[in-house]
């Protein structure tokens, strides 16, 4: 049969050895799936790829082969072979010669879009059609599913491409495949470009050696095994000369279109000048033509002006009749308060005359009081040092006591002394010493009063602590306050001042800006905004104007949206103004009704309510008031007592929940659902928002009160930082007195201990030597230590007692201290008290005496007026005859002056000049319009200068783009130069550590990867362990002469170009005597075939490919080699790389293959000889 269509449609299938198509282990972790590669198509590189699938533990990969049939391609007449790629992805198919493995190997190249002289069989598609035919077909089927997949595809693409004698077709289709295994087939595209864009998105690089290694390739790169090709080979199957003359080209690219950028610009700035040149010229047209037309109004106008000087001057004599008759009686009136003022400040300085009177009567009682408590501490010292007195005369009586024991004990020692104890003796000597010096000291320390010092030190320093921290406290609380209150009148005065250019600014210093931008803006909304609030809020009485602040002011600036979609644009609006964050009004959000609530819960009439005082003239915004406040509940009282009575009571009014009082202070109800609570109002006063006039601001008043309060506020911040400088040194005060009472008592503890001991110890030598002594002889003497031993307790009782009485007399000493500083402090304060009425009156006086100046300056003024109003009326009389003469002259002139179509007869002139500013302005617009005519060109129209403005700016944008893109692109350029060299070093270390890891796992072979970039060479050493030992033998023998051999086996090995063998050969001789082996002669072929294995492999791992192929790779191996490279290429597809598919083509026997999880194994029989 010579055309496909007569085929039989029963086609033989390959199929799979039993027993190998199962995969169990997962993939190791160290497998990471490749990126997606960038598309050459704009369009393809687009689509999303879809979502990576895991298939049993392993992330899948797009564009693997699932099946390939031939029809009369080579020596296949007809062949179908399916891959198991769920299950599998290492593929080995096996064969003997003339079974068309390598036909399949070069079939898949070329079904893909592969060129004929690409595999080695032909230099045409044309020769690859089998014998006796006219026409080829090959259909291959990729996978679509997990990374690089195409979103638009089904899990299988399929591509089928007949070759015929002249020419080849494509077809590229869609596979769906249903859960019961039904394949729905649809034709995706025709085109050789689409078949391209799809091999490029699952990363299928046809050209590249190392994924397609065939027979031939194979055969004639261990029989030419070079350094420089080598090379090649790394460089075709790495791609990195390609990459760099990318860069390259890439490169200039950049360049030439940064020049174009260039040009472009300089033409710009040359027609920008033309175009300013253009505007001059049309603004001088403008401007001539308006200075004509203003000099014909200003004509017009001007023979109109005498009348209206004349009517200025008569108006202007009218209000100085007027002005002249109200400051009369305003002087009059002020003349009149000047006298009353000044008899309330006459009234004023007696009632302080009054005042001083009693103040000192006061002052004298003070005084008095001061004196008695004065006398008290008096007293008490004396009581204190009386009892002082007492303590050291008792301490006198005590030292007597003990010193008669002391005589007695020493006539004691002496006595036993006598009676041959002289050691015993000596040592209750010593010990007595010790313990008296004890008995003294401790008793210094208990009577000195040095420990009450230290505690009252410690107390007083504790008490000044205190006053200092609540002084601290209560100074930073009024800078506090003081800076509420800054804020409070600069926010005022902020407000006034916006309100003076437009009144809705009370609401927020830019409320007019925003009103305006809603306004231009309206079109953008479904309802235009209600806003602010308090705009559309009345208040009909002005006493409770702060009330009604206090509780609306939070609300009176929000702004009413009938939607959020109109409320998103709002808040759009408020971003562009740019708004701070205190400035930007509340969004409130309600469906607009314009039906106000029908029934509201208000208090009884009794008591007037907030709603009653306030009209608001908008339905929605009543309703949102009261939604948000419930002000309809809320009632006035004026006074805090009367409000805290009534709502705190069992029975406050009804629907009332809360009072307001004219302080602004607030009262809750008390009830079943509520509990009464009382908040006092801050002080402040109105600011005006909700009246019907704009309330007037003292700005000067307010500004001397600001700086008055900010020096305030200064002096108190240095005032505070001296309190807390002072609690600090207190601080460290405390803490040393605190550790010296620690001390004293510490200390006082230890002598008391050592004294007990020292008791007993000298009770102990005592008791011993009375029974080495006549107890006859020293009974008396013992006797009377024991009585004068007894009196010592009733005299330090009675100094007990004593010292009793004087710390009572010191507890009553502070209080009469405190009672007497407090009356010094009563007496300080009336002092001051006075001297405050003194100066007061003084100032009274001053007042007095400044009234009577004034008094006496209005008196003189008046007189002076009443001499002026004649003079006013007589000027009167003469303007109006003069106006009639100006009028005459004016119907004379309106006969020789042209009126301006603009102008009407009798002109506006309310906005015009004076007289002699208008006619100076007349003959400067005479000349300046001369001059201007004599360079104006009027050949330039609006239209001109309009079509060449949006041609330039149209230039301009796309000259900005262009200038932008040439950047962003001369950035990537300088990026992917700077990355390179890091990209070629890590590609040579990453193909040197994978081939010296694989040359391991041989065994006894050594070596690696040398690069030598300069010279394009990259030499293959290996060594078997075996040939180096042996080498080191004859090493020792020859001595000298292997170096020679080395250089003639270099020179033999090296590359057969000329100019690169002298000096290779002067280089050789200078390295030292160490054997390198520059080829692989040395090996056997099984070896060489490992190695070139190992090579290929080592350049897989920096090389992405959906699936790679070997054809005959083990045509030269000994069992060994082949058994064990297998193994490695099993072990190499199912662990490191699960993602990918390999397939492998050996026309040996594959018996011995290990079978494991992940591979499929084919028999395919010999279909020629």
């Amino acid at each position: 049969m010579n055309d496909v269509s007569d085929l039989s449609a029963s086609l033989p299938i390959i199929t799979p050895v039993k027993g190998m198509n199962k995969r169990d282990a997962s993939s190791p972790n160290e497998n990471k799936a490749p990126g997606i590669t960038m598309q050459d198509d704009a369009n393809t590189s687009a689509c999303p790829a879809k979502k990576p699938r895991l298939v049993e533990g392993r992330i899948a990969v797009s564009g693997r082969v699932a099946s390939v049939r031939l029809i009369n391609f080579m020596c296949h007449a007809n062949l179908e072979i399916d891959f198991n790629t769920k299950e599998n992805n290492c593929f080995y198919i096996g064969g003997p010669n003339g079974s068309g493995k390598s036909a399949l190997f070069a079939a898949i190249n070329l079904g893909l879009g592969g060129r004929g002289s690409d595999n080695d069989r032909g230099n045409t598609v044309k020769s690859y059609i089998k014998d006796g035919t006219t026409q080829a077909k090959i259909t291959i089927t990729l996978t679509n599913e997990g990374l690089n997949s195409h979103p638009d595809l089904d899990s299988l693409v399929s591509v089928e491409r007949t070759i015929n004698q002249s020419s080849s077709t494509y077809v590229m289709k869609s596979i769906k495949v249903s859960p019961s295994g039904h394949h729905t087939e649809r034709v995706i595209s025709k085109k050789k470009s689409d078949i391209d864009r799809i091999v490029n998105r699952f990363n299928i690089h046809l050209s590249n050696p190392a994924f397609w290694m065939s027979q031939d390739r194979s055969r004639s790169f261990l029989a030419n095994f070079k350094p420089s090709n080598v090379y090649k080979l790394y460089l075709e199957s790495t791609n990195l000369e390609n990459i760099f003359q990318s860069y390259c080209r890439f490169s200039e690219a950049v360049e030439e279109c940064a020049e174009l950028v260039e040009n472009k610009q300089r033409e710009i700035a040359k027609e920008h000048k033309k175009l300013k040149e253009m505007q001059e010229q049309r603004a001088l047209q403008q401007r001539i033509d308006s200075d004509m037309a203003l000099i014909k109004v200003y004509k017009w106008k001007l023979i109109f002006c005498k009348v209206r000087d004349y009517d200025d001057d008569l108006e202007h004599n009218l209000k100085l009749q007027e002005v002249h008759k109200r400051v009369y009686e305003e002087c009059k009136k002020e003349y009149a308060e000047n006298r009353t003022t000044r008899e309330a400040v006459q009234k004023n300085i007696q009632n302080v005359c009054d005042e001083v009177e009693v103040q000192k009567d006061e002052l004298d009682e003070a005084n008095e009081r001061k004196n008695e408590k004065s006398k008290a501490v008096m007293m008490l010292n004396e009581k204190i040092n009386n009892f002082e007195r007492q303590i050291t005369r008792k301490k006198g009586d005590i030292r007597a006591v003990n010193q008669a024991i002391e005589d007695a004990d020493k006539r004691y020692r002496t006595l036993m002394a006598k009676q041959g104890n002289k050691k015993l003796a000596e040592k209750l000597k010593t010990v007595e010493s010790d313990y008296h010096r004890l008995t003294e000291e401790r008793d210094n320390m208990e009577m000195g009063g040095e420990m009450d010092r230290l505690k009252d030190k410690f107390e007083l320093i504790q008490k000044d602590m205190k006053m200092k921290e609540e002084a601290n406290y209560t100074t930073k609380r009024s800078i506090r306050k003081l800076h509420d209150q800054i804020n409070e009148r600069q926010d005022i005065i902020r407000r006034a001042r916006a309100a003076k250019s437009d009144s809705v600014n009370k609401f927020g210093n830019r409320m007019s800006e925003i009103l305006t931008e809603v306004n231009r803006n309206k079109s953008t909304f479904a309802k235009m905004p209600k806003g602010p609030l308090g705009k559309f809020i009345t208040l009909t009485d002005s006493k409770w104007a702060f009330a009604v602040e206090e509780c609306l002011h939070n609300v009176s600036n929000s702004f009413l949206c009938h939607s959020q979609k109109d409320a998103v644009a709002l808040r759009e609006i408020f971003n562009r103004l740019r708004l701070h964050l205190n400035d930007r009004p509340a969004i409130i959000v309600s469906a607009f009704t314009n039906q106000r609530y029908p029934k509201l819960q208000e208090p009884d009439c009794e008591y007037p309510s907030m709603f009653r005082i306030l009209q608001i003239s908008d339905a929605d915004v009543e309703n949102i008031l009261i939604d948000k406040t419930n002000f309809e509940q809320f009632i006035l009282i004026e006074q805090k007592t009367e409000a805290m009575k009534i709502m705190g009571s069992n029975n406050p009014p009804h629907n009332a929940s809360r009072a307001f009082t004219l302080d602004g202070s607030q009262a809750y109800a008390n009830g079943p659902n509520s509990q009464y609570r009382f908040y006092a109002g801050r002080p402040g006063r109105a600011s005006g928002l909700f009246g019907s006039t704009q309330t007037n601001v003292d700005e000067a008043t307010l500004t001397r009160e600001i700086n008055d309060m900010k020096a305030e506020v200064s002096d108190l911040e240095s005032k505070t930082s001296v309190l807390e400088t002072e609690y600090t040194e207190l601080k460290k005060d405390s803490y040393v007195a605190k550790k010296a009472i620690e001390d004293f008592e510490r200390k006082l503890s230890n002598i008391r201990s050592e004294e007990r001991k020292h008791q007993r110890l000298f009770e102990d030598i005592k008791s011993e030597m009375a029974q080495a002594t006549n107890e006859d002889q020293l009974e008396s003497i013992a006797d009377s230590i024991t009585e004068l031993k007894n009196k010592i307790p009733v005299v330090e009782q009675e100094l007990q007692g004593i010292q009793q009485q004087l710390d009572e007399a010191n507890r009553q000493m502070r209080p009469a201290m405190a009672e007497k500083k407090e009356a010094e402090d009563v007496l300080a304060e009336m002092k001051q008290e006075t001297q405050d009425l003194l100066q007061r009156m003084q100032k009274l006086h001053a007042d007095l005496a400044s009234f009577d100046d004034s008094g006496d300056l209005l008196q003189v003024r008046l007189n002076k007026m009443k001499g002026e109003e004649q003079t006013i009326f007589h000027n009167e009389a003469k303007l109006k005859t003069e106006k009639d003469e100006a009028q005459q002259l004016l119907e004379q002139n309106k006969l020789t002056t042209e009126m301006p179509p603009t102008e009407q007869d009798p002109p506006d002139l309310s906005d015009f000049p004076i007289t002699s500013k208008a006619e100076a302005k007349l003959a400067e617009l005479q000349r300046t319009t001369k001059l201007a005519s004599l360079g104006c060109d009027k050949s330039i129209t609006n239209d001109t200068v309009k079509e060449f403005k949006d041609k330039l700016k149209s230039n301009k944008f796309f000259c900005r783009n262009l200038e932008e893109s040439v950047a962003s692109m001369r950035e990537l350029s300088e990026a992917r130069f700077k990355t390179y060299p890091l990209l070629k070093k890590w590609t040579d270390v990453k193909v040197c550590d994978k081939f010296q890891e694989l040359l391991e796992i041989r065994g006894h072979f050594i070596g690696g990867l040398e690069f030598d970039h300069e010279k394009r060479t990259l030499n293959v050493n290996v060594q078997s362990c075996k040939d180096k030992d042996a080498m080191a033998d004859r090493r020792n023998a020859e001595g000298d002469n292997i170096d020679d051999e080395e250089e003639e086996e270099e020179e033999n090995s090296g590359d057969s170009d000329d100019s690169s063998d002298a000096p290779r050969k002067k280089k050789a001789k200078k390295q030292p005597k160490k054997k390198k082996v520059r080829d692989l002669k040395g090996l056997s072929g099984g070896e060489r075939s490992f190695v070139t294995a190992a090579l290929v492999m080592s350049l897989w791992e920096v090389m992405e490919q959906p699936f790679r192929m070997l054809d005959e790779f083990d045509v030269f191996m000994d069992m060994m080699n082949r058994k064990l490279v297998m193994d490695l290429l099993v072990e190499l597809a199912t662990q490191k790389f699960p993602h990918n598919q390999f397939i492998f083509f050996t026309p040996q026997g594959i018996k011995e293959l290990k079978m494991v999880n992940g591979l499929q194994v084919f028999e395919m029989n010999k279909v020629r000889d």
